[in-house]
């Protein structure tokens, strides 16, 4: 890494690049170890060292993940979980980094694209729950997915995550794990603790909590106007 961005820097004739993109990755066909390896210590690596350098330069920078739709949910099956625990890893990645701007001044962002035409995605031994899911999602061209890239680079804000589906408008992908999820959450299982006194708090008692809040949020809507 170290190497490629005094190359870089040399042959551009800069004191520090401008943008690094952490695209390497590669699918479970090597292994769970090699995939991590790859997938996402290397893009911590890389976003290190780019770091160490691009919070000393008066123009800051920004590094892009490549990470997946696969990091944004639950694996398809056990053949997946190496790639989908590496690349809900990028995610996580980015938006901390992001998150700490104000101590490094570097903007951080990801693109997930789901299924595109390429190599990583056609060498896969084939499974059932990938075929089910490719035809569900649908398969991009690269060209769809470079786009979103150019978008996401030139007009999306630090800590953006964007999607990018098939036949879907390029769409931004909240951080959802701080708020308002796991605020309301929070409050919807100390509502249940009052009333119900659970030993767990299960995702039944929250259906229950929120739709209770639903309704009474309705009602008093209703009754004032």
């Amino acid at each position: 890494f170290k190497n490629l961005l005094n190359k870089a820097e040399e042959y551009f004739n800069v004191s520090c690049v401008d943008i690094l993109v952490n695209n390497a990755g590669i699918n479970t066909n090597f292994g769970w170890r090699k995939c991590m390896e790859v997938n996402i210590m290397a893009v911590m690596m890389g976003t290190e060292i780019a770091m160490e350098r691009m919070r000393k330069s008066p123009k800051k920078g920004q590094v892009i993940n490549v990470a997946s739709m696969a990091g944004l949910g639950p694996g398809l099956n056990e053949e997946m979980v190496g790639y989908t625990v590496s690349k809900t890893g990028v995610i996580a990645l980015t938006r901390t980094m992001a998150a700490d701007i104000a101590r490094h001044g570097v903007v951080t962002k990801c693109i997930c694209p789901a299924w595109a035409d390429t190599e990583i995605v056609s060498s896969v031994d084939p499974n059932p729950g990938m075929e089910k899911s490719i035809q569900q999602f649908g398969m991009m061209t690269p060209e769809h997915v470079a786009e979103g890239f150019y978008r996401l680079v030139t007009k999306c804000d630090n800590g953006s995550a964007m999607a990018v589906m098939k036949g879907v408008p390029y769409l931004l992908v909240p951080d959802y794990n701080i708020f308002p999820m796991i605020m309301s959450m929070v409050i919807m299982a100390k509502i249940m603790d009052k009333i119900f006194g659970p030993q767990v708090v299960t995702s039944n008692h929250q259906i229950v909590a929120f739709t209770l809040a639903f309704v009474f949020i309705s009602v008093l809507i209703a009754f004032m106007f």
